[in-house]
């Protein structure tokens, strides 16, 4: 069932207790995931589904696991045009409080540093900006830009040392 998430958490608290957090955020709420500032943004529109977990595991680590679910409007970097990538990534952070804790985590685990309250939109922001690739894409066949043109390329190419066989001399 999905609850109001709250807008302030104290994560080492949430973890202590064992706490989930299941929810739903508006897109439009992420000031750094705006279009403006990201150019392979189209537009911010949607909800992002949130289930949460904080605990601690055998090792006495706190941790947050969480798994983030949503479809983002990109700008397709081959073609420029608008394309809906869906999302669904999990994610692990260790709650740590110092730099040398956060080199000791465990590789399952990125640092998450804590010291207090946070806001838990910025959190899940962070998350959902690592989820959009570096140079988005549509899959391949997909693309608009392609239209059928990759197999024509290949046969039309030139081969890169056609021009030395004209130079080679018969002996």
């Amino acid at each position: 069932m999905l609850e109001q998430l709250p807008v302030v958490i104290e994560p080492l608290r949430l973890a202590e207790a064992g706490r989930q957090l299941h929810g739903r955020l508006p897109l439009a709420e992420f000031k750094r995931l705006k279009p403006a500032p990201a150019p392979a943004l189209h537009e911010v529109r949607g909800e992002v589904e949130v289930d949460l977990e904080f605990g601690k595991d055998e090792l006495h680590i706190a941790y947050l696991r969480g798994r983030l679910r949503t479809r983002l409007q990109l700008i397709c970097q081959r073609c420029l045009q608008p394309m809906a990538l869906p999302v669904d990534e999990k994610f692990a952070l260790g709650l740590v409080t110092t730099d040398e804790a956060a080199e000791q985590l465990p590789a399952d685990y990125e640092p998450l540093m804590v010291s207090g309250p946070m806001e838990l939109a910025e959190i899940i922001e962070d998350e959902l900006i690592l989820a959009v690739p570096f140079v988005p894409m549509h899959p391949v066949g997909q693309c608009p830009a392609q239209g059928g043109q990759e197999g024509r390329l290949k046969d039309k190419a030139p081969h890169p040392f056609a021009v030395l066989a004209r130079l080679k001399k018969p002996q």
